[in-house]
């Protein structure tokens, strides 16, 4: 018999974008946007990040919380005000329902996400409910599928987000059990 536990710490921050957002020349800058598994950052887009891939919209993270460990990452620009915002919620919602059972998902938003009514449902289907997301809110969440165990934080009003972005810390727990045979 192999048996394998799990103890993964996963922190997220989320942000969205506002006109007090702090001054971008001063160190530290910015409001924080990450993930973090184990204390190590696998995702990483604050408010001033200037750099290659800046990303607005709903950030997913497929986790092995066994190997405490990114498996895929995908964005979807569900921006509320974009031209793409209902068609990029129609794939996230396409993509959570093709995810297999027990999926472990962490999601979380910068700078503005909250155009999600096309992937409402398929939220809800894996345990998240963000239907009361505003223009300017926020969210962060770690999921699994199927059995709807979540840790969820929302800011449902623009000033709220402002004062206390969305953010989650966890410690995934489990156990795998499996048996071997041998042929003798």
């Amino acid at each position: 018999m192999c048996v394998i536990t799990a103890g993964c710490h996963v922190q997220v921050y989320s942000w969205s974008y506002h006109a007090s957002n702090p001054n971008c020349n001063v160190k530290p800058s910015g409001i924080p946007g990450y993930v973090k598994l184990k204390g190590n950052v696998i995702f990483n887009k604050s408010s001033c990040d200037k750099g290659p891939g800046i990303s607005r919209g709903t950030h997913i993270q497929l986790i092995d919380p066994f190997t405490c460990s990114r498996i895929e990452y995908k964005r979807f620009d569900t921006y509320k005000w974009g031209h793409t915002g209902d068609a990029e919620a129609e794939k996230l919602s396409k993509y959570l329902d093709q995810l297999g059972d027990f999926s472990v998902i962490v999601g979380s938003m910068t700078d503005e996400a909250s155009g999600l009514t096309k992937a409402i449902d398929a939220l809800l289907r894996v345990g998240v409910d963000l239907s009361d997301i505003p223009y300017k809110g926020s969210y962060a969440f770690v999921t699994q599928k199927s059995t709807n165990k979540t840790v969820l934080n929302k800011a449902t009003t623009e000033e709220k987000s402002q004062k206390n972005p969305a953010h989650v810390n966890v410690i995934i727990t489990g156990m795998y059990n499996s048996l071997r045979y041998r042929d003798v």
